[in-house]
């Protein structure tokens, strides 16, 4: 999606579509993409995030997904 390698939660937000306090939420929660911490920043590998989001797609509402589907 970008050429940069990591970027930060308001860059991923503008890529993704997701909110930056949904990222905020997902850290604070677990569950979400992974993450780097550096010194107070946040930042986020370009091929985490769209492995992370490409694992969610779904054909229908009763797909339950890869990791259910055994694909993870």
């Amino acid at each position: 999606m970008s050429n940069k390698i990591n970027i930060d939660e308001h860059e991923a937000a503008a890529l993704y579509g997701p909110s930056v306090h949904w990222f905020r939420r997902a850290r604070w929660a677990g569950g979400g993409p992974p993450f780097i911490k550096l010194s107070g920043r946040v930042l986020y590998r370009v091929e985490d995030l769209d492995a992370f989001f490409a694992g969610r797609v779904r054909r229908s509402t009763a797909d339950p997904g890869p990791a259910v589907r055994g694909q993870r």
